[in-house]
């Protein structure tokens, strides 16, 4: 079976981001996913709707938008910074507005925090967003005192987070093949 492509927003642009991590483990668990896309979000530059015409828009936006297009589904791993999304994610996410790339597809949407919450305040912000591009969001994952429990590079550590992100991937992968039939 082909892998099924999904878009991967990571919110972060820390060499050693948590969020990161999380999309190495979940593509771990899920050998039928290619996740494209995260990388590119780093050079996104800042939304600017005068950039946003069809001879103007950068070269990154462009290939952003068509790996949003040609995705079947789209997982956000985003940190949570004073209580929202982060900067990074929103402009991802501003800059697919205008592209329908992610509209009726699944939506994985995850954090990870240090602290006893998860990131889920920056989830709970991206919900309004989500809803209004029509994404069919699936269960959240939220990871709390995520350093003890998953490291930089994507090993879990913590054996309730590895069931957590098996049952993300099953999900994820149950909205696709759900898609499929729907179509």
């Amino acid at each position: 079976m082909e892998p099924k492509t999904v878009l991967a927003i990571c919110g972060s642009l820390r060499s050693d981001s948590l969020h990161f991590a999380l999309l190495s483990a979940l593509a771990r668990r899920a050998p039928r996913l290619r996740l494209v896309g995260q990388e590119l979000v780093r050079e996104l530059p800042l939304y600017n709707p005068e950039l946003d015409e069809w001879d103007r828009i950068p070269a990154p936006v462009r290939e952003f938008r068509l790996l949003a297009g040609a995705a079947e589904a789209v997982v956000i791993s985003s940190p949570e910074y004073l209580h929202a999304p982060s900067g990074v994610t929103k402009n991802a996410l501003e800059w697919l507005v205008g592209s329908l790339g992610i509209v009726g597809k699944p939506a994985l949407l995850m954090s990870a925090s240090p602290g006893s919450t998860g990131g889920l305040r920056g989830l709970a912000g991206l919900l309004p967003t989500m809803q209004l591009m029509d994404s069919m969001l699936l269960d959240p994952l939220s990871v709390s005192r995520a350093p003890m429990r998953i490291r930089p590079n994507g090993d879990v550590l913590d054996p309730v987070l590895e069931a957590r992100l098996q049952v993300a991937v099953d999900e994820l992968m149950a909205a696709l093949e759900e898609q499929v039939v729907h179509s």
